[in-house]
């Protein structure tokens, strides 16, 4: 009779997700009230506990808000407590893992998925380069693709580098007079998106500042150069002192999870509505070009999920063989076939697929790079058919490079 209590009263705890719930944090962060979200987020936290099972949502969504809201120091104490949370091991134990064979995966500490633990070194990183740190940009952004080589090579995942952490480490690289590690990033940037139009004039001009007259010359005809072209490249050469405005522009929202209609007891993540493909970027009333896309993190997380059904489904028969050795056990030992059914009743009643996730995410990242003349430039993000997001005002120096982000939300 214990047994079937304890069964009883996680079949009715097991799919409460306090984060989750959560709709009205959700819809200050969309309104663009930042700090009134994470300040929502942050009680949440604290009437849920540090060791709550969706502390590791609250952080990522605590780190997003003030992200977003330009508090990148606080942003940082957010994500590196997250990053500290999913690196442990050791993290579910093993009494709540072998519960889950017979309820649910809700029961146990929520982990992120390997998309979400990979983005968070790619804020951290997006962070200390809004705040001017490169030396800790730098780490962060290694510590992207390090991450991925782990996943790829210990844990046996279709993974592939991430394009926008290689190219982040190419602009800062060269923010340092490092042409040789910039120019390595610019190429592995160009492997993974070959597409992304800014690279012509990034690695052109990396071959030339390392006097590489075979590489400028390969890059020429592959990208059909002309003088116009190699002026712009030169433009951010380390002689002619233009600055450099570099808009990080995260765009739409991420996929949400759902049960998957093939299995329902597995989640599956789906697209949600996202109108918007791009940005215009106006410096001072002047149009500078629209963004470009360098990570794609609505399809990854739908991949990267997608991927992992065969093991999920694995563990979720593996449970249905226990639920019913339990059910028998339990008509068996109080001679009820009726309390062994409806002991039964409530593990698959309880059996519900996870559904959580980093809810505040976008749908991908993207930026323009925009050299300039040493000054004071007020810069304007305007969403595809949208209203334009509140403008920002910088001041440029000498050769300096001035990261700027924004975020839209349909």
């Amino acid at each position: 009779m214990k047994t079937f209590l304890t069964l009883l009263l996680l079949a009715t705890t097991a799919c409460s997700s306090a984060r989750m719930s959560d709709r009205e944090s959700d819809r200050l962060f969309r309104e663009g009230q930042y700090d009134l979200a994470a300040n929502r987020l942050q009680k949440g936290l604290q009437s849920q506990g540090e060791e709550s099972r969706d502390a590791l949502l609250y952080y990522l969504d605590i780190g997003l808000s003030f992200h977003s809201s330009g508090r990148y120091q606080e942003s940082n104490q957010a994500f590196l407590k997250a990053d500290e949370i999913a690196e442990i091991k050791d993290y579910t134990s093993l009494s709540k893992e072998a519960a889950t064979l017979l309820t649910s995966d809700n029961i146990k500490d929520y982990k992120g998925e390997d998309f979400e633990n990979v983005l968070i070194s790619t804020y951290l990183a997006m962070n200390y380069a809004l705040m001017g740190d490169t030396e800790n940009a730098l780490v962060e952004a290694r510590r992207v693709n390090h991450k991925l080589y782990r996943m790829v090579n210990e844990g046996q995942r279709k993974y592939q580098q991430s394009a926008f952490a290689r190219y982040l480490s190419a602009i800062l690289y060269e923010a340092e007079h490092n042409y040789n590690d910039a120019y390595v990033d610019y190429k592995n940037t160009y492997q993974l998106r070959n597409n992304f139009a800014g690279l012509r004039w990034d690695l052109w001009r990396c071959a030339w500042l390392l006097r590489m007259p075979d590489e400028m010359e390969k890059w020429d005809q592959e990208f059909n150069l002309t003088a116009q072209d190699h002026a712009r490249a030169q433009l951010l050469g380390p002689k002619s002192n233009q600055g450099e405005i570099i808009v990080l522009y995260e765009n739409g929202i991420s996929p949400i999870k759902r049960p998957n209609p093939a299995f329902t007891q597995i989640p599956k993540f789906y697209p949600r509505s996202n109108p918007v493909s791009y940005a215009k970027v106006e410096v001072n009333g002047v149009d500078q070009g629209n963004t470009a896309l360098l990570e794609d993190i609505e399809s990854t997380a739908i991949q990267n999920l997608d991927e992992k059904f065969g093991g999920i489904l694995a563990k979720k028969i593996a449970g249905l063989v226990a639920k019913e050795a339990v059910a028998y056990q339990i008509g068996k030992s109080t001679n009820s076939p009726i309390l062994g059914l409806i002991a039964k009743i409530a593990m698959y009643a309880s059996d519900q697929a996870d559904v959580r996730s980093w809810n505040l995410l976008p749908r991908d990242l993207q930026i323009l790079r925009i050299p300039v003349a040493s000054g004071t430039y007020t810069v304007r993000v305007l969403p595809e058919g949208w209203s334009p997001l509140p403008e920002k005002t910088v001041q440029i120096g000498p050769g300096q490079k001035h990261f700027l982000n924004f975020r839209f939300m349909p």
